[in-house]
């Protein structure tokens, strides 16, 4: 190690130390990844008047980046703004990337614009960024202008310009960076590209997405696991348990995504067998202490039709998080086991676990099979509300359609009017639950309501509303609504 290395790790001083001794002692931090020493550091720099340079300051402003020290990276930006450093195209991408992990997008396009000198490096982290800060369409235009520049893109170019088209289903401009990609040899080298290339088709078409999948000469296991996972999604999960196994005879180690992926699969095809060989695989490979592979096996199990296998997971467990009772408690309701749900629900708070927002949705589900079922499902509004929960759709539309169970209907009028968003599924349940109480007026003042809302009515609707019909006259307004 070198000398001022040492001694600064030791807290002694420096007799009149160099720019290029600090250097050294920021890169030995970058390397031990110890963020917080690399700005202790330069914050000792700055008090002695040791000015920094391209070497230190990319560190710097990177361990900004990581420790999400916004202000302290802009100070940084502040002090060498009017200097020669800004002309230092390393400085500038390492700005454009600071700010653009940092969400601020148009700092990053600023400190762009004032470079006179951009490498490719330069424009693939303000690609990057625009990606990362969901401006896909100002990725793909600055990919067009970079190309006008002069510059060629290269692999990591090419797989951001793919998540941008996939995200904004470009599927023209994704062809085109396909066809880049296989003319300078970026597909067959590098299998980042095609995995990208997996991710974007699969928004289109899992027909090609196999083709490409086929047609590459680097695979590794995150392209596998792309594909499997595209199967998947899709519902085909024979073909991606089929492609987990060509996996393994190929000679690739499975990891936690691929133990995630095929799980789901096995719940999906309903095969305990398979299920139990894939449960023994995640023991073998030290992933049975991962509750989110522990959950996927407890709900795996469940939708095979094996609860016993599930509570006797869920009992193995020694540490659960919120997300595992949650599962457990769904199971006993989706068998019919409401007491024991009632039960899991008291250990689990008395146990410390705060619950969420699923918690109290799949608790509501349960209110009306029980004879106090309306003053369960009131108590846990309570406890949602106390909590400070969002009352989002999910939540919001459970807690309507509970209490139109009862035919509680102010209580109904009460949890819309808290509900931040309303869905189709909202307006629907209250125009129901007034029309069914015999309060037709206000049923027909809400469908005017949301009708001169964002939300457009649906069948359902139509349904709700026919409810608060009393003559055949109303019958044909309600028929005029459904054609406009």
């Amino acid at each position: 190690m070198d000398i001022p290395v040492s001694l600064s790790l030791q807290n002694l001083p420096i007799k009149d130390p160099k720019p290029k001794d600090w250097n050294l002692i920021i890169k030995h931090h970058a390397k031990l990844k110890n963020d917080h020493a690399i700005l202790s550091t330069y914050t000792q720099m700055e008090s002695l008047g040791v000015a920094p340079d391209n070497t230190s300051l990319p560190l710097v402003l990177k361990a900004c980046a990581r420790l999400s020290a916004v202000e302290r990276g802009k100070g940084i930006h502040s002090s060498i703004r009017n200097t020669g450093l800004m002309k230092d195209v390393r400085i500038g991408t390492a700005l454009v990337d600071f700010y653009c992990k940092g969400g601020l997008i148009n700092d990053a396009v600023e400190v762009f614009d004032e470079m006179r000198e951009r490498d490719l490096v330069l424009w693939n982290a303000l690609i990057h960024g625009y990606v990362r800060c969901c401006c896909y369409k100002e990725a793909i235009s600055l990919f067009m202008q970079m190309q006008n520049g002069g510059l060629k893109p290269n692999s990591r170019t090419v797989v951001a310009l793919l998540s941008a088209c996939r995200e904004v289903s470009e599927l023209r401009s994704g062809q085109e960076i396909h066809g880049y990609a296989l003319r300078n040899g970026l597909f067959d080298l590098d299998a980042h590209v095609g995995t990208a290339l997996i991710g974007f088709y699969l928004r289109f078409d899992i027909k090609t997405t196999r083709l490409t999948f086929d047609s590459m000469v680097v695979r590794n296991i995150v392209s596998w696991n792309a594909i499997i996972t595209g199967y998947v999604e899709i519902g085909e999960y024979l073909m991606a348990l089929k492609l987990f196994v060509q996996m393994l005879v190929d000679g690739v180690k499975f990891d936690y995504v691929s133990m995630l992926v095929v799980i789901q699969a096995c719940a999906g095809i309903g095969s305990i067998e398979l299920g139990r060989q894939i449960h023994q695989m995640v023991i073998k490979n030290s992933y049975s202490d991962d509750l989110f592979i522990v959950n996927a096996l407890l709900n795996m199990y469940s939708e095979c039709g094996c609860f016993e296998l599930s509570r006797k997971l869920f009992e193995f467990v020694s540490s659960r998080d919120v997300a595992l009772w949650n599962s457990m408690i769904s199971a006993c309701i989706e068998y019919g086991f409401y007491e024991e749900a009632l039960s899991l629900f008291s250990k689990m708070r008395i146990e410390g676990i705060r619950e969420d927002e699923r918690t109290i949705v799949i608790m509501l589900s349960v209110c009306e099979d029980l004879a106090d079922g309306l003053r369960n499902g009131k108590s846990l509004h309570a406890l949602a509300r106390k909590s400070g929960m969002k009352m989002d759709a999910s939540l919001g539309n459970t807690l309507l359609s509970m209490y139109a169970e009862f035919n509680c209907v102010e209580s109904v009028q009460k949890a819309f009017s808290e509900m931040k968003y309303s869905d189709v599924i909202s307006w629907n349940t209250l125009i129901r639950a007034l029309a069914c109480n015999g309060l037709q007026d206000e049923a027909w003042k809400i469908f005017g309501v949301m009708r001169e809302s964002d939300t457009k009515p649906n069948s359902h609707t139509i349904i709700s509303i026919l409810a608060a019909c009393e003559d055949e006259t109303c019958i044909n307004i309600v028929e005029q609504f459904m054609v406009l």
